[in-house]
């Protein structure tokens, strides 16, 4: 009799059972809710001005629009410039001089700072054909003083101290730096001849992830040992396009002046161009395969965009420079 009572009570309907009060109140939420579904926009008055809505007011904003952001026109003192020699600070469209001028004007640091260049490039770095890898020989140096290790032996070995490497070994050095690790590396750039490339494997694993196992590609792996110091000596700077096809690289000091400043960026800019992907499927265009580039100082304010075309430009005139030299 208690189960035929209890199933009797759950079969009746839910709002008999209820409260008054609970009931009023459901009634007046589904009244509100059908009515908030069917409403409509008000309609305007005969000024123009819209009803005023007891929810929503659909009435335009009143008053003048804000005014444009302001361009900041700065000079090469930093100063507000006059037409001919303005520069747009953040402008898409700066020559490669413009964008020197404006980053030594920025650079407000009590030492010498470093100038960087950043080049985005129109390649898909995860193809194994089409990584932008190489070196490139600034005229004017990075304004950095380069210690060079050189693993060589017997004639490589006298050649190399003749040509200034700082620092010269074979078998002995490589058990050192074996021995010792990172705390045995007193240099910034390692070359080697390709005789000695077998004892070398031994210490792979300490200079490949400092950058600094000598490579054919980079040039750091060859015979013509004194050629390799001169440059590395010179200015030599080794790039790699990251996972995000951007390159980075130092080409020189705010205590240049503009034009080796300018000489420098044009020389980089050769070297990427010859290393454009070609003959490959997908490879970029020459339209297309230098997307833009910015240049920074180590503690200036920002960076500043270099145009494509200017890019381009100056990719050709540092091609010119060096086929005359």
């Amino acid at each position: 009799m208690a189960l035929r009572r209890a199933l009797r009570s759950c079969a009746a309907p839910m709002a008999p059972r209820a409260a008054p009060a609970a009931v009023a109140y459901l009634r007046a939420f589904r009244t509100d809710a059908s009515r908030a579904a069917t409403a409509t926009a008000p309609a305007a008055g005969a000024d123009g001005e819209a009803i005023a809505s007891r929810r929503v007011s659909f009435a335009e904003p009143s008053g003048s629009p804000p005014p444009p952001p302001r361009r900041v026109v700065l000079g090469a003192d930093g100063a507000v410039a006059t037409e001919g020699t303005a520069i747009l600070s953040g402008a898409a469209s700066l020559s490669v001089a413009q964008a020197v001028a404006a980053v030594k004007a920025g650079a407000k640091g009590k030492f010498d700072e470093t100038i960087d260049i950043a080049v985005r490039l129109g390649v898909d770095p995860k193809r194994s054909d089409m990584i932008v890898r190489g070196a490139a020989n600034l005229p004017h140096g990075t304004g950095k003083t380069v210690r060079v290790c050189v693993f060589a032996e017997g004639e490589h070995a006298d050649e190399a101290r003749a040509a200034g490497a700082d620092v010269v070994g074979g078998e002995e050095l490589i058990n050192e730096i074996k021995a010792g690790g990172a705390t045995a590396i007193d240099f910034d750039k390692a070359v080697a001849h390709p005789a000695i490339m077998p004892k070398l494997a031994a210490v792979a694993r300490v200079l490949g992830p400092r950058g600094m196992m000598p490579n054919p590609k980079v040039g750091t792996l060859t015979q013509d040992i004194s050629a390799a110091v001169r440059a590395m000596k010179a200015g030599r700077v080794e790039f790699r396009a990251e996972k995000n096809a951007i390159v980075h690289a130092s080409v020189g000091k705010t205590s240049f002046d503009d034009a080796a400043l300018v000489a420098n960026v044009n020389a980089f800019m050769a070297t990427i161009s010859d290393l454009r992907p070609r003959n490959v499927k997908g490879a970029p265009s020459a339209t297309n395969y230098l997307k833009g580039a910015s240049l920074s100082s180590t503690m200036g304010k920002g960076s500043h965009r270099i145009a494509k075309e200017a890019l381009v430009k100056a990719a050709a005139e540092g091609a010119a420079a060096r086929g005359a030299a």
